[in-house]
């Protein structure tokens, strides 16, 4: 399991992907009065000197960084049925995708309804990193099957 080169892929998208779910990932300028928001896991805050107000939830965002990790750890503990560890690596990679989908929306509507600029932060990027390292370990997955197919037709 662990002397596989798709467990360090898969465990390298499970510490980015807890990374990102812990971390600010965007923030918001306002235009007018010059506040200043930030996106994490538990919503969209507007920092003040006093503190931070909550505005707005992000709960289906908050719900895929939770379940990437997730997942990605149970692939790596199928390590005996192949298939199965690319076809969860499929659904990761779409979950992924989709992380990027609902994070433009978040940040339309809010930067709409505040009449604030919208800017990302770095950890932003490690979802699109995951989508590489989950298509490296598709690959190292697929080459494994097919050499134990071609094993099985010497016997």
């Amino acid at each position: 399991m662990i002397q596989r080169i798709q467990t360090l892929y898969l465990f390298t998208v499970v510490i980015l992907s807890v990374i990102t779910l812990f971390s600010v990932q965007a923030g918001f300028v306002g235009n007018t009065d010059a506040a200043h928001y930030i996106l994490n896991y538990k919503g969209i805050f507007q920092v003040q000197t006093a503190g931070i107000d909550f505005v707005k939830n992000v709960w289906s965002l908050t719900a895929l960084c939770v379940l990437i990790p997730i997942i990605a750890i149970a692939t790596i503990f199928v390590f005996k049925k192949r298939l199965l560890q690319i076809r969860l690596s499929i659904i990761n990679t779409v979950l992924l995708a989709g992380y990027y989908v609902l994070l433009f929306i978040y940040l339309w509507q809010t930067g709409t309804a505040l009449n604030a600029e919208w800017y990302l932060e770095m950890v932003t990027a490690f979802p699109l990193i995951n989508i590489i390292f989950t298509f490296l370990a598709i690959r190292a997955i697929g080459k494994d099957e097919a050499l134990i197919k071609s094993l099985n037709r010497l016997r």
